[in-house]
């Protein structure tokens, strides 16, 4: 039996989250019900990186186990399976030992706003037209990594055994009217990106300072975050792994 990694980006707006649910669509759902269709038989798939409800990705991956022969042609017939909302960009083969989640090294998120009202942005950036000072803003994402625990930017439904996550990149780019927070880290915690966006926005505003954000950071209190950025601005960019995937024929 071999392992296969497939690399697939999707729209999550129609999605009621990433991995399967009962009576929900989701990513995970549509893509085993796709890969059964084409292949006859029942694959169970593993996520890399599981994104809420909404949430969209131009870059995750899933394993899988099968003796059945993958082609790369077959991404073709899975992709006019799937609905168009989800796209399957690659399989590849690797190794057995390989897992899409636990050997993932780096994962990259975009969060997008713009500041001026546009009917091609919706559901897909966030309309803030707010004045922000991004002296203010930089100051207070910068500090993101000196930071390791992020207790305070969990979202206290979920299971999970520690808050440590080591952010390597945080910052703020802006192009015109749209503004991008970019972050990279080794993990992330359920809710924690739009936490952060709409904390940090908090201090682009003036609505606290930089040291009331610090304090925010340090204090593992969840109740003083704003979680309330929309999820359809948020985006899962990329996952880096080892040097280990080969794409099929």
């Amino acid at each position: 039996m071999k392992r296969y990694f497939l690399e697939l980006c999707y729209d999550g707006a129609s999605f009621g989250g990433f991995q399967i649910q009962n009576n929900v669509d989701t990513i995970q759902g549509a893509v085993q019900a796709a890969l059964k269709t084409l292949y006859r038989e029942d694959i169970e798939l593993t996520g890399a990186s599981r994104t809420d409800a909404g949430v969209h990705a131009l870059q995750n991956f899933f394993h899988f186990d099968t003796d059945t022969v993958i082609t790369q042609k077959q991404v073709y017939n899975l992709n006019a399976i799937l609905p168009n909302t989800i796209v399957i960009k690659a399989i590849y083969e690797v190794p057995a030992t390989a897992h899409c989640r636990f050997d993932a090294t780096t994962r990259s998120y975009i969060y997008k706003l713009h500041t001026q009202k546009d009917p091609f942005l919706e559901g897909r950036s966030w309309y803030y037209p707010f004045p922000i000072d991004f002296n203010l803003l930089n100051q207070a994402t910068q500090t993101l990594l000196n930071f390791t625990h992020y207790e305070s930017f969990s979202k206290k439904n979920t299971s999970v055994n520690t808050f440590e996550c080591s952010v390597s990149k945080a910052l703020w780019q802006v192009e015109g009217a749209n503004m991008y927070f970019h972050i990279d880290s080794n993990r992330f915690l359920r809710g924690m990106i739009r936490g952060l966006v709409g904390t940090l926005l908090q201090v682009g505003r003036g609505q606290i300072t930089v040291e009331e954000w610090m304090d925010i950071v340090a204090s593992n209190n969840e109740q003083r975050v704003d979680f309330s950025t929309p999820a359809y601005g948020l985006y899962l960019s990329a996952i880096q792994y080892p040097d280990f995937l080969k794409k099929i024929d």
